[in-house]
């Protein structure tokens, strides 16, 4: 849950683009037991790149007795809902599970990509509806048991944080994401998780609420923010999976997002 952060750091940012602007684009093809598989990376490069407020991530050298050996060790800090980051029921609620408590079986998934570009190209704000995955479903069938629906709106983090002082007043703060009615109507579907290509699961008019967080959060389900490359994976059939280390207590952690289909 990126966004309000972000939007607060944003109105002292340069304008200029960020020298590291794109995910870790990556598609790669292999075989496995003779069957081509193809793997896409999900995940943006974690650099201070996104580090849009100050004290999210900071990396230090670290000087042991293993310098003289060649040996390299840095320190790292940082805020656990940064870049491509997952997460947990724990964010939104004190008693729901960390990122330490969720089971693998949890983290890798039928992926399913419902495609916003057209709304969002007329709606900043737009959000993923019931009538959205109703269309996808008439489509493609019924949403595969204990999936990760994924909204694909084209939005670029890092260009959005560049372009920031040219927005008007009123578009600064939007961004689409899902609407509580498409949540409830995908906890009724079974899904297991939801992912967005932005930097928060609430369209940014519902911020600071956050209601869909509240909702699908509490539930026990999780949620992938910054996500990236969408475009690359088809609409239904890919298998995703969140690596994402098991930290106990965490609220949430950057992962790495991979789909293989």
């Amino acid at each position: 849950m990126l966004a309000m952060g972000a939007a607060a750091g944003m109105a002292g940012l340069s304008t200029k683009a960020p020298a590291e602007a794109g995910p870790a684009a990556s598609v790669t093809d292999i075989g496995v037991r003779g069957r081509p598989i193809r793997v896409v990376d999900l995940t943006h490069r974690l650099s201070r790149a996104f580090a849009f407020t100050p004290g999210r991530l900071a990396m230090e050298p670290v000087r042991g007795s293993g310098a003289d050996a060649g040996m390299l060790m840095n320190r790292l800090c940082i805020v656990e809902h940064t870049g491509t980051h997952l997460d947990a029921p724990r964010h939104f609620d004190a008693e729901g599970k960390s990122v330490g408590d969720l089971a693998i079986a949890d983290l890798v998934v039928p992926l399913v990509v419902i495609d916003l570009r057209d709304k969002r190209a007329a709606d900043r704000d737009a959000r993923v509806e019931p009538e959205d995955i109703l269309r996808w479903e008439r489509r493609h069938g019924p949403l595969p048991a204990g999936a990760c629906v994924a909204m694909l709106s084209g939005w670029r983090p890092l260009a959005e944080v560049a372009r920031y002082a040219e927005l008007s007043p009123a578009d600064r703060g939007k961004s689409p994401g899902f609407g509580e009615e498409a949540g409830a109507l995908l906890m009724e579907r079974g899904a297991r998780g939801i992912a967005v290509d932005t930097l928060s699961l609430d369209p940014g008019g519902e911020m600071p609420a956050y209601p869909l967080h509240r909702s699908w959060l509490r539930s026990g389900r999780w949620g992938l923010e910054a996500i990236a490359n969408l475009d690359l994976v088809p609409a239904n059939g890919a298998t995703l999976f969140v690596g994402a280390p098991p930290i106990a207590d965490a609220t949430g952690v950057p992962i790495r997002a991979i789909a293989l289909f």
